[in-house]
């Protein structure tokens, strides 16, 4: 069975890991067991016409907004492999095959969780209840959440 984990940095998807590897742990023996533990990087949209100057990351220079966007991207995405790696070492366990990804993602993080787990024939999509906005004191579920679960 192939678990799919949606990850964000957030109490609430770590705990969706640890309940994602329990359930595989449970499974038949000899069932074919994977996880595939995913970020999907926000979308950063600049409206048409917005031009402004920012400061490079990498140099200092002055260079255009979406120049620093991409470098942006390029040290989430860098931070990102960093985490998932070490997220992967700390829960392996034999018998489970973990694999991590990271996607760009478009203006809709749901959907390019559905999206992925389309592709990938994902059995479950085992996500935590709320993210990182954490507005849950008055929700039993956050906009990610809800979103995905009404439309998986």
């Amino acid at each position: 069975m192939k678990l799919l984990v949606p990850i964000d940095g957030s109490k609430a998807s770590e705990n969706a890991l640890e309940y994602a590897i329990k359930l595989q742990q449970n499974l038949l023996p000899n069932a074919d067991k994977e996880i595939i533990i995913l970020n999907v990087l926000p979308h950063i949209h600049v409206p048409l016409g917005f031009k402004r100057p920012m400061k490079s990351l990498k140099t200092g220079e002055t260079i255009p907004l979406t120049d620093f966007i991409q470098e942006m991207n390029e040290v989430i995405k860098k931070e990102w492999n960093d985490k998932l790696s070490d997220i992967k070492k700390k829960y392996e366990i034999p018998d489970i095959k973990i694999k991590t990804e990271i996607i760009g993602g478009s203006s809709s993080i749901a959907d390019n969780i559905i999206s992925f787990a389309d592709k990938e024939n994902a059995s479950i999509i085992v996500i935590g209840n709320i993210g990182l906005g954490g507005i849950s004191k008055i929700k039993s579920l956050g906009s990610i959440s809800r979103n995905v679960s009404e439309k998986a």
